[in-house]
Order: structure tokens, then C-alpha cells, then sequence
């Protein structure tokens, strides 16, 4: 089962008293094709916002923080529009969304994601100084290339990832 992987200071927000990743399943829900993802709280002008990051197509969602009921209810909410963005088909995105609010928390112990995550935070900075808006923010962030993603933008990558196979053209032997 894919997973959230969440920072210390998030962690501590939420409540999360931890266990040990071996007692998290690795079934993964059929269907579901984002995650595991990487998370961190952060304070924007006194509001606290969580930023996520897909590991695998670099998604990046932006929400306010909440306290642990609701929190992957509003990581669920900034996934629907990222995803309606990106033109994914809304039976796709409710088995998406839903696999979020069902994913266990796990400590967040990858350098490299911690490190991605912090410089989204700095672009988001930027992007606050131009909108106030969490949704414009969100699709922006999710236009900035990563250099080993091929294409190298997120919402990119996820149109391919959810673009539906061309119709097989056949001939017919008659």
C-alpha cells in the first residue's frame, strides 16, 4: 500500500505516534496509481500549509494544515483539483482521492524528497508573493520542469500516466 510519508514537524501536528514501516502493508489498492508521497507543514503568513509531492510523477499539492481527522480529507480535496487540471476523468480521481484518505503515515526519512521538498517551499514563497489563491499556487508549482522527469513537468507526467490507450486500429481479413 502506498503511503505518506511525513516530516517530523507534520508528524508531531498530526499526532502520529508512529509504528514501525514493516507493520505497513505493501498491497497497493487496484487501480490506484499515485504514491507514495512525501509530506511537510510549513507557515506562509501565519497560515500553516502542508505541501505533498508523488514520488514517482512529483504531483505537488498545496492545502491548509488540519488537525489529523481532517487533514487527509483537505489532501484529498487539493488532489481532485490537481487532478481536474491535469484532465484526468472523474472515476479516476474518486479512486485516487479515496486511496489518500486511507493511506497510513510514515516518518518521511528520504534526504532527497526532504531536499525537494524544501525547495518547493521556496518557489511557493515566490508564487505568494503573486497570488494568494492555494489552487493557482498548486497548478503553478506543478509547471516547474524536474530535470529527470521525462516530460519533465508534473502535470505532464500525469496526463500521460492517466491518458487513456489510443483505440487499437485492426483490418479486417475478408
Amino acid at each position: 500500500m502506498a503511503c505518506i510519508m511525513c516530516s517530523r514537524k507534520l508528524s508531531r501536528q498530526l499526532g502520529y505516534t508512529g509504528r514501525p514501516r514493516s507493520e505497513i502493508s505493501e498491497y497497493r489498492m487496484p487501480g490506484v496509481s499515485l504514491g507514495p508521497w512525501a509530506a511537510k507543514v510549513f507557515t506562509d503568513n501565519g497560515r500553516e500549509l502542508v505541501l505533498a509531492l508523488d514520488t514517482r510523477t512529483y504531483l505537488t499539492l498545496l492545502f491548509p494544515f488540519a488537525p489529523a481527522p481532517q487533514s487527509q480529507s483537505n489532501f484529498a480535496d487539493a488532489l481532485v483539483n490537481a487532478l481536474r487540471c491535469a484532465g484526468v476523468p472523474p472515476a479516476i480521481t474518486r479512486v485516487e482521492c479515496a486511496a489518500v484518505e486511507f493511506e497510513p503515515l510514515v516518518p518521511l526519512r528520504s534526504y532527497r524528497f526532504t531536499s525537494t521538498l524544501n525547495d518547493v517551499e521556496i518557489f511557493c514563497g515566490i508564487e505568494f508573493a503573486y497570488h494568494d489563491d492555494l489552487r493557482t499556487v498548486q497548478r503553478n508549482l506543478n509547471d516547474i520542469p524536474y530535470p529527470h522527469l521525462d516530460p519533465c513537468e508534473p502535470i505532464a507526467v500525469v496526463k500521460r500516466l492517466f491518458q487513456s490507450p489510443a483505440p487499437v486500429r485492426t483490418r479486417c481479413l475478408n
